[in-house]
């Protein structure tokens, strides 16, 4: 049955991390006036159902029986559950730590309803983390996808700064369309990565200049990606990057290829270059300008928290 809303929001209750799905619904009470979408929560077997006393909210649990281990895990079962999904013409992602922004997710809406040309809309980000004593902080800007409103597919690698793509609020048959692909692999690294690469494939993304998402810092083990070391152990990595190139070009061209994959998997086998000073004094700045011009958003965000 089609709702009445345009978004579903999908997160998840998993074993032993139940608090943060409370956390999420304590934060969301205070943009309770914002709420324009409806919350899809998969629920791993043997957790606790958490009901929301927001009036405004419509939740939808579904109690999901297969082993979530890693990312390519939860995008299997966001996939198995695209008969919900289906009902909606737009839908995004949040890891449970983290908090997309409801008013970010109207504007972004609008922008989906007004640009038939764009695929996914997202905004700014900010990380937070808590220190010693237990207390939230604003931690640094987050870098995310950048606005790449190229037509061509070379043209839109060639810019993409390599963010994730999966948080932002994308229109419902690319997001299945782009699962059917993960589904067929099994390495959590490249799930998120051949993600990233269809989103940048199937078309354009645009980014508000509104405060869409903050994330926790450091990220759990079950949404992280390994290290290289574990992740060269892998049998299947090998047959999954194949699987990926062919994903992003059928005939494996090198000029795609070089600005994509290659270009990943060689940043991600690099080692860490040495300490800029002029770099570490750049982003000193990037960070308290962010935090200066959004001070109110973020300042109110960590309140709640606290």
């Amino acid at each position: 049955m089609k709702s009445k809303k345009k978004i579903i929001k999908i997160i998840f209750n998993i074993s032993n991390r139940t608090k943060f799905l409370k956390r999420y619904f304590k934060l969301l009470s205070m943009y309770k006036e914002d709420i324009s979408f409806d919350l899809l929560i998969i629920n791993q077997m043997g957790t606790k159902i958490i009901n929301t006393r927001l009036k405004n909210l419509k939740t939808l649990n579904i109690i999901y029986k297969d082993k979530i281990n890693g990312m390519n895990d939860i995008f299997r079962a966001i996939y198995k559950s695209q008969k919900l999904i289906k009902n909606y013409k737009y839908c995004c992602f949040v890891e449970d730590d983290n908090f997309i922004f409801p008013k970010s997710l109207i504007n972004a809406q609008f922008f989906l309803d007004d640009n038939n040309h764009f695929i996914a809309c997202t905004g700014n980000k900010f990380i937070f983390s808590k220190n010693s004593k237990k207390k939230y902080y604003y931690l640094n800007k987050y870098e995310g996808p950048s606005t790449n409103y190229l037509n061509k597919f070379k043209q839109r690698l060639e810019i993409y700064n390599g963010s994730l793509c999966y948080y932002s609020l994308m229109r419902q048959k690319f997001f299945i369309k782009i699962l059917k692909s993960i589904i067929k692999i099994k390495d959590d690294n490249m799930s998120e990565v051949l993600f990233n690469y269809l989103t940048i494939k199937y078309g354009k993304i645009y980014k508000l200049n509104d405060i869409y998402l903050a994330r926790e810092y450091p990220r759990p083990q079950i949404y992280n990606i390994p290290s290289k070391t574990k992740w060269f152990i892998n049998n299947n990595l090998f047959k999954d990057i194949f699987f990926v190139m062919k994903s992003i070009d059928k005939k494996c061209k090198d000029e795609l290829l070089d600005i994509s994959i290659y270009k990943y998997i060689s940043n991600r086998l690099k080692k860490n270059h040495k300490v800029n000073l002029i770099l570490v004094i750049l982003n000193l700045f990037k960070k308290l300008n962010f935090y200066l011009f959004n001070y109110f958003t973020i300042r109110n965000f960590i309140k709640y928290l606290n």
